[in-house]
């Protein structure tokens, strides 16, 4: 029987360890705060930042929302960022996604606007943080082979290509393991071959249902990233040792991942102000 992972359950664990480190901050008067821009009216966007905007605050932390309208021009975010990077109380600088259609031809000019080290979304090829949604998918996996006891050799990443499989994969490389990476352009078959050679699975690509039970050798863990849906049919779960549901699962993690960041962005201002005296 597969265990499933407990995404809630981990945060609230690894929230006492932010927690502490939060504390020693304000005892020093360092408040973390992370700058979010929010451009248009998407519903799940909106979702999506109240539930990091919570939780980062729940921790003490400061984060403020700037909300425009799909009809802003590209100056005044522009404008609005690089007035945020001259900010020293500013920690972290995100930008929520997707961006509004009017937007979407000028994603990466605006990524490249946040100084790297505040991008605390890890967007930026300089930037010194790893993508929340990666960081908190190397997260789970230690776990699951914690739990399991599984000897790991070859990962399958599908959705390699995107802003999560991207980081994903250049971090899984770094550790030595085997990456069967799958994108838009790898056929079906071919799919399918990588995945089942594979120890675990990893499947980022937002499609519902995308991954079958076919698709996954017997045994193995699959971590599903797909949101807001997963990726992962339900009765993968019958053929797996471990998996990750969709919600409660990689997502609440992914939160703390980010709020890790922005807590070691602020850290980094300590170092910083001893090296410039």
């Amino acid at each position: 029987m597969a265990i499933v992972f407990d995404g809630k359950g981990y945060s609230e664990k690894k929230k006492m360890l932010l927690q502490a480190s939060v504390d020693l901050l304000r005892g020093q008067g360092i408040i973390p705060h992370l700058a979010t821009l929010l451009i248009g009216d998407n519903p799940a966007s909106l979702l999506y930042t109240n539930l990091k905007k919570k939780f980062i605050e729940s921790l003490g932390c400061q984060v403020d929302v700037y909300s425009l309208n799909k009809s802003a021009k590209f100056e005044e975010i522009e404008l609005l960022i690089k007035s945020l990077n001259h900010d020293q109380t500013v920690h972290g600088i995100m930008v929520q996604f997707p961006l509004p259609q009017e937007f979407r031809g000028k994603r990466k000019e605006i990524i490249d606007i946040i100084d790297s080290k505040k991008d605390v979304d890890g967007l930026k090829a300089d930037s010194k943080f790893l993508h929340p949604t990666a960081k908190a998918a190397m997260e789970v996996l230690a776990l699951a082979i914690y739990e399991t006891r599984h000897e790991v050799k070859t990962i399958c990443v599908i959705g390699a290509t995107g802003m999560v499989g991207r980081p994903l994969v250049k971090e899984l490389k770094k550790l030595g393991y085997i990456v069967l990476e799958v994108d838009d352009k790898t056929d079906e078959l071919e799919q399918q071959s990588f995945a089942l050679q594979s120890d675990v699975l990893v499947s980022a690509t937002g499609v519902m249902n995308l991954i079958t039970p076919e698709m996954v050798r017997e045994g193995s863990i699959v971590i599903d990233v797909g949101a807001p849906h997963g990726d992962v049919h339900p009765l993968v779960e019958e053929r797996v040792s471990f998996i990750t549901p969709v919600p409660r699962g990689v997502g609440p993690v992914t939160i703390t991942c980010l709020a890790e960041n922005l807590i070691i962005s602020a850290q980094s201002t300590i170092t910083s102000n001893i090296d410039a005296k």
